[in-house]
This record gives structure tokens, C-alpha cells and sequence, in this order.
């Protein structure tokens, strides 16, 4: 008679991959939205070419200097998943907040550093600031933070789609 096994299916390393590439994107899309949605209307909107250009470009930036942090937050985060007692796969519902409490071990970490030296969270964490830490966070702020643990979420929901085909 055959036992049931209690392996985790293995993992799936081609969507970690993609998930934590695509992440820091994803976070640069939800600040600008959020912005947006809240940011009063004084003035006029610029050329949109210019703007599109400047998104591109940061868009680029910020998925080079956030795949890293991205890979290693999430890669522990996921370890500890994987560790969890149970059979089969984690549900989606596990790995979005697997991938916020990643997203949101990184904003602290990178909070942490940048209280004790802005210069070295430069390195992983550019957007820290020791501001962000004070009591009147707010507009920007509030979104950058949302943006960075939203990313996470919708990481571990990328994640997901793929480890439910492998």
C-alpha cells in the first residue's frame, strides 16, 4: 500500500526569480499610483512623453538596485515558508503575505541602517531615510512605505502562479 508523501513540492527557482525581478517595478507603479490619486491638482500635468521617459528610466534603476534585496528578503521569507508544517503547496493567500512580511523586513531593516548610517543603507536601501522614522509620516512617505510592502504582497502572488504549475 502506498504512503502518502509529506514532501514539499520542490521549488520553483525560474518564478522566485521573476517575482523578485519584477517586484521593485511594481513598487515604483504603486507610489506613483498612490501619489497620484491623492496629490492635489495645482498646476499643470507636464509632456506626458517626458514623463513616460522618466518612469522608464526609473523603472530601470529601481529594478537593478532592488532585485538584491528583493532575492534575499524574499529567498528567507520563503525558506521560512517552506519550513512550515503541512503538505503540498502553500496557497496564494500564504505566499502574499510571505512576500509583504519579506517587503516589510526590508523597509526595517533599510530604516534600521539608515538611523545608524544613511550612507551605508545607500547601498540596499536608497529610499531609506532617518525621517521616515518620525512621527509625522505622511503623503509620500506613507505611500514609498505602502508601496515597498504592496510590492511584496503582489511578489508572493506572482510567486504563486507559478509554483502551481511545477
Amino acid at each position: 500500500m502506498d504512503r502518502p508523501t509529506t514532501e514539499k513540492p520542490p521549488l520553483d527557482g525560474n518564478g522566485f526569480f521573476v517575482a523578485a525581478v519584477l517586484a521593485p517595478g511594481v513598487s515604483v507603479a504603486i507610489f506613483y499610483l498612490g501619489v497620484a490619486l491623492t496629490a492635489s491638482s495645482e498646476g499643470p500635468v507636464g509632456g506626458v512623453g517626458g514623463l513616460i521617459g522618466s518612469l522608464l528610466l526609473l523603472l530601470l534603476i529601481v529594478t537593478v538596485w532592488g532585485t538584491l534585496p528583493s532575492l534575499v528578503f524574499g529567498g528567507l521569507v520563503l525558506a521560512g515558508i517552506r519550513r512550515l508544517p503541512g503538505r503540498g503547496r502553500p496557497t496564494a493567500i500564504v505566499l502574499m503575505a510571505g512576500g509583504a512580511a519579506a517587503a516589510g523586513l526590508y523597509v526595517m531593516t533599510g530604516l534600521g541602517v539608515a538611523a545608524l548610517s544613511p550612507m551605508a543603507a545607500m547601498f540596499f536601501a536608497p529610499w531609506a531615510m532617518p525621517e521616515l522614522l518620525g512621527p509625522d509620516l505622511g503623503g509620500d512617505d506613507a505611500w514609498l512605505i505602502t508601496s515597498l510592502v504592496l510590492a511584496g504582497a503582489a511578489a508572493g502572488l506572482i510567486y504563486s502562479a507559478f509554483a502551481k504549475r511545477g
